[in-house]
């Protein structure tokens, strides 16, 4: 009678807390090319801890890093035909809207304050409503981080040292042509294969923010580090457009929440690794120098002009805007 009470009561037990404990009711993939603990980790993280705790366990979230589901154009591609949650994207953007360019165009943000005035403004929903309409819903922006150039041949201080050095850049078009331009001898290859392309010397270096110095270690593999600032290239955290209008109406205000968490977790950790791993670099053996930057904006202007006359008017305008929301 004993063993069947008890076997009674563990069982009241167990059925109180599955009453207790609400059922996931969505389960979203999230991928990012980024390394375990980089800046698109860290955002996701946090995407994954506020979705799962603000929807009481009815959201669950798992994360995909190092590239493990494919490259940045893979996954727009998964999020369209509503194979894949969601995703970290950067500079593949243009491949669905060439327009968004002009983000990515040498010195086009002062610093994170511009940025933000341009993403949680009036440029910021319009850029929303130009990829629903190809099946990516940004639910927020994160920081991909002013970016900066590592190398095994000479300190970087104007365009010219950059002559003949074999130069990796991400798979955009323009980001070639912009180290093309500067002297350099540039190519893209796949960011989870870098450091071994470093290592290797298949490229002498590469261009990325402070924090995927870091996450990834290149200062392994790298002798020089030159605070450039070249380039900021807003991070979207983009969701398939289809799998968004799945969502009950306040599961889609959650992940909307989550994202805008994620975003400034993501700010938070970028300001700080600013000074963080520039003396962590310093202290694993690589050489530091602040370039010349305006050498390089003055390289630059070239690279504007072009790209204004080809994505015609609509981008000559947007770059005005932009330019007009530099903070006073």
């Amino acid at each position: 009678m004993k063993k069947l009470s008890s076997c009674i009561v563990a069982l009241a037990a167990l059925l109180a807390t599955s009453a207790a404990a609400p059922a996931q009711e969505v389960s979203l993939r999230a991928a990012t090319i980024g390394a375990p603990g980089g800046i698109q980790d860290v955002a996701l993280q946090k995407f994954k801890e506020v979705a799962e705790e603000r929807s009481g366990g009815r959201i669950g979230v798992t994360i995909y890093t190092g590239g493990a589901l494919g490259d940045q154009d893979a996954n727009m591609e998964a999020m369209q035909s509503g194979t894949l949650d969601i995703a970290t994207i950067e500079t593949p953007i243009t491949v669905v809207d060439p327009l968004l360019g002009v983000f990515a165009l040498p010195y086009m943000f002062a610093d994170r304050a511009h940025v933000a005035a341009v993403l949680n403004g009036e440029i910021g929903e319009e850029v929303r409503e130009r990829l629903v309409e190809q099946g990516l819903r940004p639910i927020g922006y994160y920081e991909a981080g002013f970016r900066q150039m590592t190398n095994n041949v000479r300190p970087i201080n104007k365009p010219e040292d950059l002559k003949g050095i074999k130069m990796r850049t991400p798979g955009s078009k323009l980001r070639i042509k912009i180290f093309n331009a500067w002297g350099a001898n540039a190519a893209p290859l796949p960011f989870p294969e870098l450091y071994t392309a470093l290592q290797t010397g298949a490229f002498d270096g590469q261009e990325n923010p402070l924090v995927e110095v870091q996450s990834s270690r290149f200062y392994e593999v790298q002798k020089y580090l030159s605070l450039t600032n070249h380039i900021y290239q807003p991070g979207f955290l983009l969701m398939s457009e289809q799998r968004y209008q799945q969502l009950p109406e306040d599961l889609k205000q959650v992940v909307v929440e989550a994202a805008k968490e994620a975003g400034v977790a993501s700010v938070a950790f970028g300001e700080k690794g600013d000074t963080e791993i520039v003396a962590l670099v310093r202290e694993k053996g690589m050489e530091v120098n602040e370039a010349d930057m305006e050498a390089f904006k003055a390289a630059s202007q070239q690279i504007w002009e072009e790209e204004t006359a080809e994505l015609g008017e609509e981008a000559a305008d947007l770059i005005k805007r932009i330019q007009a929301a530099r903070p006073q």
